[in-house]
């Protein structure tokens, strides 16, 4: 989610090297490589993905003598020159599309159509894996209302999908193991739709590896100090072993388009709970 409104006072917060994946294994690339680069942003490793399914479709249609894998292998060279310019990912960036709209022009491959509003989330469809647990979390994104579904595989007994409504779109999923017990989560942002954007959590941790139970946050509502000057806009991310949720802070008569009381930071811990797995708070920060 991005604020045009207000100015952090503090670099965004560095998500989790078990976040999402790429086309390849990100645990076996050096982190001063190019794919290691791809690793640490979302958005390359979107566009690798999304790379990765065009190039399959268009091996499908391709002749043999069209020479793809070679050219393929030659744009990968290309893309890793990126490393000598001074923006990188901005060289990664433009390569990437170039050559999505390269192969998908040339092969006459379909594209999901944009939303026309470009603030409007288009339909979230990605697949997370750690420690041999994948999960596939698709939401329709259509409306105020949507769909979502989460296809787990890997586990030992149980690996029923499971459908849910939610109150909003699905802005971004990733996996973790924040109690550090080998059995991975996984944590799915949503935000309401209308300007005040309010965030919530859909989350799940498998069970010795064996089965999906649902993982709780407490509304943040109910907490009468946290949620003094709450309006919305919230921000989600994994970093290191906890949870991090962070807002803009209104003062009184301020208007929705402008906060002026700062950032408020919110870190949580996965706990177990008496009857569920709990998202502890254990540390608040104000931020100017």
């Amino acid at each position: 989610m991005k604020f045009c409104y207000f100015t952090l006072a503090v670099p965004l917060l560095v998500t989790a090297t078990y976040a999402n994946q790429p086309s390849f294994d990100c645990t076996k690339v050096k982190k001063d490589s190019s794919e290691g680069y791809i690793c640490a942003s979302d958005q390359l490793m979107d566009l690798d993905n999304k790379l990765a399914s065009i190039y399959k479709k268009a091996l499908s249609k391709a002749p043999k003598s069209d020479k793809l894998r070679v050219g393929q292998r030659g744009w990968i060279k290309g893309r890793n020159e990126c490393q000598k310019e001074s923006d990188e990912k901005k060289c990664m960036v433009d390569k990437y599309n170039l050559r999505i709209d390269e192969l998908t022009k040339r092969y006459d491959l379909p594209l999901k159509k944009e939303p026309l509003d470009g603030n409007t989330p288009k339909e979230f469809d990605k697949v997370l894996k750690l420690n041999g647990i994948s999960f596939h979390v698709q939401a329709t994104n259509e409306g105020s209302l949507n769909q979502l579904t989460i296809t787990p595989s890997g586990l030992e007994e149980v690996n029923q999908l499971i459908k849910q409504e939610i109150d909003g779109s699905v802005l971004n999923a990733e996996v973790g193991d924040l109690n550090h017990d080998g059995s991975p989560e996984i944590y799915i942002y949503v935000t309401s739709a209308g300007s005040g954007a309010y965030g919530s959590l859909v989350a799940y941790s498998t069970n010795d590896k064996k089965s999906l139970s649902e993982i709780h946050l407490a509304p943040l509502e109910d907490d009468k100090k946290e949620s003094v000057g709450y309006m919305g806009h919230d921000e989600f991310t994994l970093i290191e072993d906890m949870l991090a949720r962070r807002f803009p802070v209104y003062l009184k008569d301020d208007p929705n388009c402008c906060p002026t009381g700062g950032t408020r930071q919110l870190q949580y811990k996965l706990v177990q709970g008496e009857a569920a797995w709990q998202l502890k708070l254990v540390k608040s920060t104000d931020l100017r």
